[in-house]
């Protein structure tokens, strides 16, 4: 059913780290959608999102560096830095107790895991637009 969809195959880091998320939470607040009841426990997304911004300066700096991890969800460990975003989105979906933020994150953790769509792993030089030319 998927494939009659019109989907991209292939995700750029601005769209699915930037644009995105802040697109699903404006839509969010304008649909009125309910907010997580998780009361004081949305502070846990405050250590998802250090070590999401910990792990991306990690893996920025050590770019060939891969995370070893056997099991279904191999292809995600292979690009620590697309994991580091992914945590900052659900720490920040936390934090902001947004629903719809928090499953985004997951789907789109799933979705990179089972290799339907192909994201391509967050670079200073792509979110910042400009390119190693420049």
């Amino acid at each position: 059913m998927l494939d009659r969809l019109n989907l991209p195959r292939r995700l750029s880091p601005r769209l699915w780290l930037l644009t995105v998320p802040s697109a699903l939470v404006s839509f969010e607040r304008r649909q009125n959608v309910p907010r997580l009841p998780i009361g004081a426990l949305r502070f846990a997304g405050v250590p998802l999102i250090g070590a999401g911004l910990a792990l991306g300066a990690w893996s920025w700096r050590n770019p060939r560096s891969t995370i070893q991890l056997p099991g279904p969800a191999q292809p995600l460990p292979e690009q620590p830095a697309t994991i580091a975003g992914l945590l900052v989105i659900a720490g920040a979906g936390l934090l902001l107790r947004s629903p719809v933020l928090v499953l985004y994150s997951l789907g789109l953790a799933v979705a990179a895991t089972t290799e339907m769509i192909a994201v391509d792993e967050p670079r200073p030089a792509d979110l910042l637009g400009r390119h190693s030319g420049d």
